[in-house]
């Protein structure tokens, strides 16, 4: 079953209007740290632990998970530098999208990989390695991108 991908901006003023950016009062310099060292932490681990993995193991849907919750909690820290927060995975997307084009994040890349998730989650469904090869590079810019985004907010906060 091919899930569509809506539209960023149409998607962004959808949970707009329904409410699901929640607007808090300080930024949490200590939380968005934290974030940001078990992102990268669970990278290094994944890493070390996939190249052990055969090709032809379902192994490949873990790493993909780990690569995607690193990526959700480098994302979340991103809308906490922001002072918000969003009650789903795909509104968090459209709002790192719309609010932040400086980082060049590809919405159809997010998207793609938060079905892919939820499909593993809740359908059971298997990865093999050749799409988490095809997704992997994707996945390297994005945390990268992230990451280099995080740490230059969090020295112009210190200033």
């Amino acid at each position: 079953m091919k899930q569509t991908i809506e539209d960023m901006e149409k998607t962004y003023d959808v949970c707009l209007a329904n409410g699901m950016f929640k607007e808090k009062n300080t930024v949490d310099v200590e939380l968005i740290k934290s974030l940001k060292e078990v992102s990268e932490k669970g990278l290094e681990f994944i890493k070390k632990k996939s190249k052990d993995i055969k090709k032809d193991s379902p192994d490949w849907t873990f790493v993909f998970r780990d690569y995607y919750e690193s990526l959700r909690g480098l994302i979340e820290a991103m809308l906490l530098l922001d002072q918000i927060e969003a009650d789903s995975h795909q509104c968090k997307n459209a709002y790192i999208c719309a609010k932040h084009p400086e980082l060049e994040l590809d919405w159809e890349f997010l998207e793609t990989i938060r079905l892919k998730r939820n499909a593993i989650n809740y359908r059971g469904q298997l990865l093999a390695y050749d799409e988490w090869n095809r997704l992997s590079i994707q996945f390297e810019l994005h945390i990268g991108t992230l990451k280099r985004g995080l740490e230059q907010k969090l020295r112009e906060a210190r200033q």
